[in-house]
Order: C-alpha cells, then sequence, then structure tokens
C-alpha cells in the first residue's frame, strides 16, 4: 500500500535561461513512497540478499533484530508470516522486533487433522515436517471467532533453536474468567493462568477483555504467569499503521474494535482503499492508519467474507437494564438476557456500570463464547 502526499509529486522545474536548442520542458519526478513511523502486521516477504523485508506493502532495510530485549537475530531468522512490529526511527533502518502470539515447546501433533498443541492451546495449522514433538516454536496469530471463544488463526509457525528462545514461554489473548481471589483467568479459548507470582506491567487493573501477554512457565496444564502485560493500542499517538482483523464494529460504523484490543474512530476524514465504509465488518482484515486513535485511512486486505471465522457473531437488544453484579453481569428487558460488560465495553449519555440499573437502554456487542459481551451502551431514544 502506497501513501502519496502532495508534496512528493512536486517536481524539479527546469526554465529556460536563454537562447540554445535545449529541451526546456519539466521531466516529471516519479512518486516517493512515504512510509509510516511504525508497523504491525505480518511479513509479506524476505529478501536476505537485498537485507529487506515487506511487512503492510512497504519494503524496509533492516538494521536489527530482537525478541523482547534480546537482540541476537538477523534477518536470516525472520520468515513470511511472522508477525513483527517495525520502527523507521532509526536512520540507519528499521528496527524489527518479533510480535509473535505464543512461544513455546510443543507438546503434541496430530498431522492427520493438523492440529498441535502449545502452551495449553490446541491450534489448528498444518506444521512443517521439521517440527516434532518438543520443539520450540514461536507462533503468530489473528483473533478468530470460535464456538470456544476468542481463540486463534494461525499465520505461522516457526521453530528456533536459539537460547533465546529455548526455555521461553509466552502466551498472548483475551483474558476470561477472572478469579481475583485465587489470581488466575483463562487466555484465549483454553490456556489456564495462574498469576499469583506475577508482575503486572503498570501495575494495571486486570479485567476481563483485556489483551494480555503473559510469560512464565507451563506446569502441567497450568500456564504460571512471571509477568502479564496488558496490550492495548491506546498509547499509539502519531503515524501508526496496524494489520488486523475487526472484532467489533458499531452500529453507525463510527467506531471498530481491532484484534480485540484497540478502538478506533472513523470521521468524515477517513479513506478507504479496495472498499468503503460499507464493508467494514467483524471478521474482515483490514490496514489502519492512526492518529491518536483517529484512522486516517483503512485498507482492506480481502475480500470481505470474513476469513477469521464465520462465528463472528453480534447483538443489539433494548430494554430496562438489571444493576450489573459483581461478575460484570445485568439483564435487559423481558426476557432477561443476560448482557456481560468487559474492559472494552463504552457507557454513553452518563452511564456508567454502576448507576445502569433502572435505566431504558440500548446495547450493541458482540457474542464470544456464547456470551453477549457489550461494547457500547447508551440510553435508548425516546
Amino acid at each position: 500500500m502506497k501513501k502519496i502526499t502532495l508534496a512528493t509529486l512536486v517536481g524539479l522545474v527546469l526554465t529556460g535561461c536563454g537562447g540554445g536548442d535545449g529541451d526546456d520542458s519539466a521531466s516529471p519526478q516519479p512518486p516517493v513512497e512515504t512510509k509510516p513511523q511504525a508497523v504491525q502486521g505480518t511479513i509479506n516477504a524476505v529478501n536476505v540478499g537485498a537485507n529487506t523485508i515487506e511487512v503492510n506493502g512497504h519494503s524496509y532495510n533492516v538494521a536489527s533484530v530482537a525478541y523482547g530485549t534480546d537482540t541476537q537475530f538477523t534477518i536470516n531468522d525472520l520468515q513470511q508470516d511472522m508477525m513483527v512490529a517495525v520502527s523507521t526511527s532509526s536512520k540507519v533502518g528499521a528496527q524489527v522486533q518479533l510480535e509473535p502470539t505464543m512461544v513455546g515447546r510443543v507438546t503434541n501433533i496430530d498431522r492427520a487433522k493438523s492440529t498441535f498443541v502449545v502452551n495449553g492451546a490446541t491450534l489448528k495449522f498444518l506444521l512443517n515436517q521439521h517440527i516434532d514433538v518438543g520443539d520450540w516454536v514461536m507462533v503468530s496469530s489473528l483473533p478468530q471467532a470460535t464456538d470456544a471463544g476468542l481463540g486463534y488463526k494461525v499465520l505461522s509457525v516457526v521453530k528456533f533453536e536459539h537460547e533465546g528462545i529455548v526455555g521461553q514461554y509466552e502466551v498472548e489473548g483475551r483474558l476470561s474468567a477472572l478469579d481475583p481471589n485465587v489470581k488466575s483467568f483463562v487466555l484465549g479459548a483454553a490456556t489456564n493462568v495462574d498469576y499469583s507470582g506475577a508482575v503486572i506491567e503498570d501495575n494495571a487493573k486486570l479485567q476481563n477483555g483485556q489483551w494480555v501477554e503473559v510469560k512464565g512457565q507451563m506446569s502441567g496444564n497450568t500456564f504460571n504467569a512471571a509477568e502479564v502485560e496488558v496490550e492495548t493500542y491506546d498509547d499509539f499517538d502519531n503515524d501508526n499503521e496496524i494489520e488486523g482483523v475487526v472484532t467489533w464494529v458499531s452500529r453507525d460504523k463510527s467506531q471498530f474494535e481491532l484484534n480485540a484490543r484497540g478502538r478506533f474512530m472513523v470521521t468524515g476524514v477517513t479513506r478507504f482503499e479496495d472498499g468503503t465504509k460499507a464493508n467494514l465488518n467483524v471478521g474482515v482484515m483490514i490496514e489502519v492508519t492512526a492518529v491518536n486513535g483517529i484512522a486516517r485511512e483503512i485498507e482492506f486486505e480481502n475480500d470481505f467474507d470474513g476469513d477469521f471465522g464465520d462465528s463472528w457473531h453480534e447483538f443489539e437488544y433494548k430494554g430496562i437494564a438489571s444493576s450489573v453484579d459483581s461478575e460484570g453481569m445485568f439483564t435487559i428487558g423481558l426476557n432477561q438476557r443476560k448482557i456481560y460488560i468487559d474492559a472494552y465495553t463504552e457507557f454513553d449519555d452518563g452511564l456508567n456500570k454502576d448507576n445502569i440499573g433502572g435505566f431504558r437502554v440500548e446495547v450493541e456487542g458482540v457474542i464470544i463464547n456464547g456470551k453477549n459481551v457489550a461494547r457500547e451502551i447508551e440510553r435508548e431514544d425516546d
């Protein structure tokens, strides 16, 4: 995807200075590609000889490759469909940070069903024949709606023998079933996490619905967390481009959620490529260029067919709400439909989880693991 500014189209104009038969006409200058300062997405191509990678349609000369604070990686470790974050702040080239969804040891492989298990999660993907049980791998994925909850659509699985990877366990996913009393939660659709001994980055308050990154050790069927970090796009400021799957869209399409971890506003100046605002639906793959949470440009990457799961379902209910209980649940209407709030539920019209009881409201949301999870709650129009 190329973004062209008017400034880059201004050519050098040659003016005649007197007699002679020279051609004084201006030569059109080729457009110069302007790249965002920061990009998150999958690697489209790797050219080791040229020392370049392509991410979200942009080509980058690689200056460094890192996983966390470990900088002993090179372009030789990169493969197509790996998830990375690219920063162009360095003058010597792009700094590439590996952003896997999971790092861990493969504990089971069923090649007939194209499934394997890492960190307690059963994932569907046709593994390379060189990957065996006991190998350490990096898994890159995007959120996918499943009958069991918000799971993973695996994009790539890369085997590593690097000492910075072997022995490391990491998993990302949507937090649910939070129990602060015993300090446990479920990550994704199936990974049970014990965070009783964990350091919570920035002293963040854990809530159901957050997208979190957990590092630690597997012990049987439990992931014992050493570090828990809440991941969001809220801190992104200028000129960031993010690739991902739409996980919620408001009814009027004025805002949407990307990768279950951040919300963006759609305004009158938002540009659309390879589609229109009408194509902005859950399950669709897009690239978003955003500034301070406002989408400047949205490019559609597929044919709007919801490649990331046919199980994406939305709901919209109206009625009088009950009070929210200690589990973050309330009921609405005569049918007493159960609605759950989480970290990404937004209240309008002065409502909040403590005062919603008794008001007639409109609720929009998504169905996750059979539960109606609210994304927007506002007072019902008269």
